[in-house]
């Protein structure tokens, strides 16, 4: 006899935050993905996602989002699809870093999810499709049960319905958002030579989001390796000319983003937007990937647990054999890499800091002309700009340590 999952507990134990309102539409577009990866002989398999938005009675530009819907072109629900999908922690996707989870986010974020999916059993000639609704209420006694039809292609679709709070409001309105989010989010699946098409539409807007890939981002990619504790990572860098505000560090598991960092709190010189050399300004987006990373990936796909084992009643030596690597440890071996990878236009800031630092002090505090003589040391370390637009910020933060003694200090924190 199998064990019965509570429905409703197990959503009510599903952590979703609020600040991730787009990963049940993710977790919906991973299972497309690897259900078109299922067909044999092999295709190249297609992936449609539609936005559907509130209607108001205002002319807004970008109405509410009340609604996913995601088609796809794969093997199906077929019968060990199906019994997967009614298995709690399945090891069906394992191989592929599949959790079991992703679809209890749905119903974490939606009222309910309106599936109809298309498929053959072994090759047979005849088509069946199963449709049924995935809610809070869901039975499997009298849902998903398949019927012979002789209309349709081979393909599921899944409907996300009824966005709830606090979700749907923290869900971004813009389309360009939401396709940045969703290349971010699958960019190391948009790498792969055989990833599917996908494609967006939000009303009469279409985004064809492997072009804006292929344009906007891979054209700039640069692949680096790295080791924290003999244990390898890679580092994958894209310089981005729309679509984002600000440079991040990405950290990602099975191919999918998961948490990021600022990029600016840890590297000065990307306070604002890069200008490259051929005088496009872009954002730098970093994204590391290893099987660390996967390993510990929680099963919501909402953060990474590093966390050392603390027991009293667990054996010391087992605890030393611990293989802990924080995320700091990471990151901190990534940034040089970043560094090399923006090496000539940091060289670039750095110049017109340091140029900018000299002209001060020799109109305006030539007291500290010592510190002219250890500018090079910490002038990494110093925003490129106040916000405000201070032009002789770098200068008067520099000028700050007004000694030699305090010159050296501030060149080292």
């Amino acid at each position: 006899m199998s064990i019965k999952v509570d429905l409703q507990n197990q959503i009510r134990q599903t952590s979703l935050p609020k600040w991730k309102p787009l990963l049940p539409l993710f977790e919906a577009v991973i299972n497309a993905v690897q259900a078109i990866s299922d067909v044999k002989p092999k295709i190249a398999g297609s992936i449609r996602i539609d936005v559907e938005r509130e209607n108001t009675l205002f002319d807004e530009e970008n109405p509410p989002i009340i609604a996913f819907q995601v088609t796809d072109d794969g093997i199906g629900l077929n019968d060990d699809n199906f019994d997967s999908f009614n298995t709690a922690f399945t090891p069906h996707r394992l191989s592929v870093g599949g959790k079991g989870l992703g679809r209890f986010t749905w119903l974490k974020a939606f009222d309910r999810v309106e599936i109809t999916s298309t498929f053959r059993e072994d090759d047979q000639p005849d088509f069946l499709r199963r449709r049924f609704v995935f809610d809070r209420n869901y039975d499997l006694d009298d849902r998903g049960l398949p019927v012979q039809t002789t209309t349709g292609a081979i393909g599921t679709i899944i409907h996300l319905i009824g966005y709830r709070e606090p979700y749907r409001g923290e869900c971004p309105r813009s389309t360009d958002v939401i396709v940045e989010k969703l290349i971010e989010h699958f960019l190391l699946v948009l790498l792969e030579p055989n990833c599917p098409k996908l494609v967006l539409h939000d009303y009469d807007r279409v985004y064809d989001i492997n072009e804006i890939f292929r344009k906007d981002y891979k054209s700039s990619a640069s692949a680096h390796s790295f080791v924290v504790n003999e244990v390898p990572f890679t580092l994958n860098g894209f310089r981005l000319t729309t679509r984002t505000t600000k440079h991040k560090l990405v950290y990602a598991a099975d191919q999918r983003s998961v948490v990021s960092d600022n990029l600016q709190e840890y590297l000065p010189n990307l306070a604002s937007p890069l200008v490259d050399e051929d005088g496009e300004s872009f954002f730098y987006l970093g994204v590391v990937q290893g099987q660390y990373l996967s390993e510990h990936v929680t099963p919501g796909r909402a953060d990474f647990d590093f966390s050392p084992v603390e027991d009293a009643d667990a054996d010391p030596a087992d605890l030393l054999a611990q293989t802990t690597i924080r995320r700091a440890d990471i990151r901190n071996a990534a940034l040089p890499l970043i560094q090399a990878d923006l090496s000539s236009i940091i060289a670039s800031i750095n110049t017109a800091k340091l140029e900018r630092i000299r002209n001060y002090v020799h109109a305006d505090a030539p007291q500290y002309r010592i510190l002219l003589k250890y500018a090079s040391e910490f002038v990494d370390k110093l925003p490129s700009a106040k916000p405000g637009g201070d032009r002789d910020y770098v200068a008067s933060r520099a000028v700050r340590a007004g000694s030699e003694n305090e010159a050296r200090e501030f060149a080292h924190h």
